[in-house]
């Protein structure tokens, strides 16, 4: 039976409920302190969101480890007074009969040198010039273990702060996704090679999670199916291959982030389905949840027919924070281009906008 986005989704090992299956995908928009406390506005936003119906919060990418930031104001989890900060995320959502998570980053070779003072590090080394203009640092194998403890003490922080869980960003040529790609990671000390090499990171974070925290606790991954834009050696073969480990290790959901829940796969020759691929390879093993052109009622009830589980609401939140209320009230949507009153309206601040300029089509032009 094909599930309705109305539906309540049961996270079964963990005993949690959502009451509908509809998420806030997480959606970096600038909105934190400078030393990463999270921002007043943009907890206000999360909180019209919950507000807004849905059953699901995921915030934004949260720094784990100084050294891994991408924006100037992204979110960290490091610090007492950003634990508590996140506790007011806990009660809107809960207030709302929302869970909430916190999705949990550290940017590798897309760590930005001006924000964080260092190179950026990766897998391996690369040396200055083009889009790395202080190079790329190889991590040793003391730094890996250092970042997997960041990594867990950021989710024990979260759990600390009431958070229902946790994902793991391993997409978007992250850290986590630098590992994952055999063309980033050439290693031969344990932390690279074969497919369960270049995954011991990520596996060992889960471990270390799991060990630490009640089974209660939700722990979830991002994932990129395939290449994207200039991003090369993320294939979906090693991807699905990646699902088995990952499966073992008793995750609660697999988030792909598929750009185009409705587009082709880019290795099939015969013009097959991605989604339909991703679905296959999960199997229904772990609940999986897809991100990428999902805008409205019509794209929702696609995703869920071609085999999510759930369906993780980006650009369309943006300008539509109530849009689990407006769908299922068959009320009109906001489009983009939105508008800077209604941005404002939203509670998104001068710089959030600005940046949210920074993607095509998506935020009106001001005049």
């Amino acid at each position: 039976m094909i599930p309705m986005l109305n539906d309540e989704f049961h996270f079964v090992r963990a005993g949690l409920r959502l009451k509908n299956r509809a998420v806030l995908a997480p959606l970096t928009h600038n909105m934190s302190e400078e030393n990463g406390d999270p921002g007043r506005a943009e907890l206000d936003w999360l909180a019209r969101c919950a507000e807004g119906g849905f059953g699901l919060l995921i915030g934004a990418a949260t720094q784990v480890q100084a050294g891994g930031r991408c924006w100037p104001g992204q979110p960290a989890l490091m610090t007492d007074a950003q634990q508590s900060a996140f506790a007011k995320l806990t009660q809107s959502a809960e207030e709302n009969g929302a869970l909430a998570l916190i999705q949990l980053h550290h940017g590798g070779v897309r760590a930005q040198p001006e924000l964080n003072g260092t190179a950026p590090v990766g897998p391996g080394a690369i040396p200055p010039g083009g889009r790395y203009p202080l190079g790329v640092s190889a991590l040793t194998g003391p730094q890996i273990l250092q970042l997997i403890d960041a990594f867990v003490l950021a989710a024990e922080r979260a759990h600390g702060a009431g958070l229902h869980g946790i994902e793991l960003h391993a997409a978007h040529n992250f850290l986590l996704c630098n590992f994952l790609n055999p063309l980033l990671n050439r290693r031969e000390d344990g932390w690279g090679g074969s497919l369960a090499g270049r995954a011991r990171m990520l596996l060992a974070i889960v471990r270390g999670i799991r060990e630490r925290l009640p089974r209660s606790f939700l722990i979830g991954v991002r994932l990129s199916p395939e290449s994207y834009a200039h991003i090369e050696g993320i294939q979906l073969a090693n991807q699905l291959a990646l699902v088995e480990l990952l499966v073992e290790e008793d995750v609660d959901y697999l988030h792909f982030s598929m750009g185009d829940s409705f587009k082709a796969a880019s290795e099939d020759p015969a013009g097959g389905s991605l989604l339909a691929a991703v679905r296959a390879g999960v199997a229904g093993r772990v609940p999986l949840m897809v991100a990428g052109k999902i805008r409205d009622a019509e794209s929702a009830k696609q995703a869920l027919a071609g085999g999510a589980d759930l369906v993780a609401i980006g650009s369309a939140a943006i300008g539509n924070p109530d849009w689990p209320k407006r769908v299922n009230l068959d009320l009109p949507l906001d489009q983009p281009p939105f508008e800077t009153a209604r941005l404002t309206m939203s509670g998104f601040t001068p710089r959030a906008q600005d940046y949210l300029r920074s993607f095509p089509g998506l935020v009106a032009q001001a005049s």
